[in-house]
């Protein structure tokens, strides 16, 4: 699924809440970690050196971890404008997913400040993992916590599906414990379910039921269903908190969240007021599971 990755540092101030959000995608298959720095085109040329300078052994440091934990790790420190030259490095690099973490304020706020994070899921057709400063604390006490339970907020759509794909494959790998979500939005209620029907005669039952069905044959490890009516947003990160969830798996649009933010996206309102690191996977034209089966046989 993923193979090599870029993580985004910034050392300063030093930690490792982001690495340790990183080391477990080594049993996703994660082998080679490009660890990437940008020099801030606007520093000037002659303190450019100092810049480096104070940052190398910072950046040689959460190396050097990295590796010890089986890593095969590379430095990237170009200079440029720092979202712009993340997402070209990404693609020079042809990653399978980018980790970078924000400030905890919420997204609207560090986008308004020029928030590297928040510019850089507006260029990437990427897989990003991302994880708030802060949210992060809890994991460096049980670096394998980040796989402990998923939740994947699922509305059926072509990028859903293609989200699933990772899902299974996740679980394949780390045998998790997963819920299924899907909320029916209480603002337009589908016409079809009448709310007199019983609750197995409702179609998206029945879809949550083979997605349940497929997730157990695939190793996981418990899947309970959620359905529940509301608001998209609201009730992805409520039931993540609620049933306290380790990771948030959901499929974007493929048009860069920031614009995204225009229509309402579900997506830009999790990543918003989530806790949980979150895992966006875009619309991509086609993906398989680990086991190269076609995922439309999982959502038949």
């Amino acid at each position: 699924m993923f193979n090599k990755i870029m993580v985004c540092v910034d050392p300063y101030p030093p930690g490792d809440n982001l690495l340790c959000g990183v080391i477990p995608l080594k049993q996703c298959g994660v082998k080679e970690i490009i660890l990437a720095y940008i020099l801030n085109a606007d520093t000037p040329q002659a303190l450019e050196g100092m810049v480096l300078a104070q940052a190398l052994p910072e950046m040689e440091r959460q190396q050097k971890l990295l590796e010890e934990a089986g890593f095969v790790v590379t430095l990237a420190m170009p200079r440029g404008v720092p979202a712009q030259a993340l997402h070209d490095l990404a693609e020079t690099e042809e990653v399978s997913l980018i980790v970078i973490g924000t400030h905890g304020r919420g997204i609207t706020t560090t986008l308004a400040l020029g928030s590297v994070s928040a510019k850089l899921l507006h260029l990437t057709r990427r897989p990003v993992l991302l994880s708030r400063a802060g949210m992060a604390e809890k994991a460096t006490h049980d670096c394998q916590a980040l796989f402990s339970h998923l939740l994947f907020p699922t509305d059926f759509s072509d990028p859903a599906e293609i989200a699933f794909a990772y899902l299974e494959s996740l679980i394949r790998a780390r045998n998790c414990r997963v819920t299924l979500l899907h909320v029916q939005d209480g603002a337009r209620p589908a016409p079809h379910l009448g709310h007199r029907l019983p609750p197995l005669r409702d179609p998206d039952t029945a879809r949550l039921q083979r997605l349940q069905l497929w997730l157990e044959r695939a190793g996981a490890t418990q899947v309970e269903v959620e359905l529940v009516q509301g608001n998209p947003g609201d009730e992805v990160v409520n039931i993540a908190k609620s049933k306290g969830c380790s990771l948030i798996l959901m499929g974007t649009q493929g048009k860069g969240i920031t614009r995204e933010l225009l229509l309402g996206s579900v997506a830009h309102q999790v990543v918003r007021h989530a806790e949980q690191p979150i895992l966006l996977i875009p619309a991509l034209p086609q993906v398989l599971t680990e086991d190269g089966a076609d995922l439309g046989a999982a959502s038949q």
